[in-house]
């Protein structure tokens, strides 16, 4: 029986504390680069497929870098003492910045009025 390799596992969760607890800036890029990036990466790339964000490929890449930009921003915000798991709140922290984004995007749209 194999064992599953999930992205955003107890290491992860245990990296993000480290990562809180860094002083250096070159200790706080390795821990983020090597551990942090890549859970959030494949995190946000099944959230989009799942809620089924339908745009060109540029705009996905596009709205993926920006959700990933805006976890490393929240990363100071999650505080392991209140119990909370790490992917729990970085889970409801990109749904929510997706969801946004996606209203922007079709209100966006509606106001658009092709000459045409």
């Amino acid at each position: 029986m194999s064992k599953k390799n999930y992205y955003f596992n107890n290491e992860t969760q245990d990296k993000i504390k480290e990562y809180q607890e860094a002083t250096s800036r070159s200790e706080k890029e390795k821990i983020y680069v090597e551990y942090i990036m890549p859970a959030f990466d494949e995190l946000v790339t099944k959230l989009i497929s799942v809620y089924k964000y339908n745009a060109s490929n540029e705009d996905m890449n596009h709205l993926k870098n920006d959700c990933i930009t805006f976890l490393f921003e929240t990363i100071r915000k999650w505080d392991a003492s209140k119990g909370k798991k790490a992917f729990s709140y970085f889970n409801v922290c990109a749904k929510n910045f997706l969801i946004i984004q996606h209203k922007k995007k079709n209100k966006a749209r509606a106001r658009h009025v092709s000459i045409s």
